[in-house]
């Protein structure tokens, strides 16, 4: 039994510290990662907008 007792502190402690910090980084980077994703839509959007005012212009 202290033999199991001392594996589960040993072991287990590492292993659930891991995983809380799995979590916090992993909730961090889905942050960034939906940041840069609405920053690109809105890059994208601008370059369209743009390169569609300038096709108008050569049109006229």
């Amino acid at each position: 039994m202290d033999d199991v007792l001392s594996l589960v502190t040993n072991v287990g402690f590492p292993v659930a510290i891991s995983f809380v910090l799995l979590r916090y980084v992993l909730h961090t980077m889905e942050e960034k990662l939906e940041k840069i994703h609405s920053s690109i839509s809105h890059l994208i959007e601008i370059t369209q907008d743009s390169a569609s005012s300038q096709q108008s212009k050569h049109d006229s």
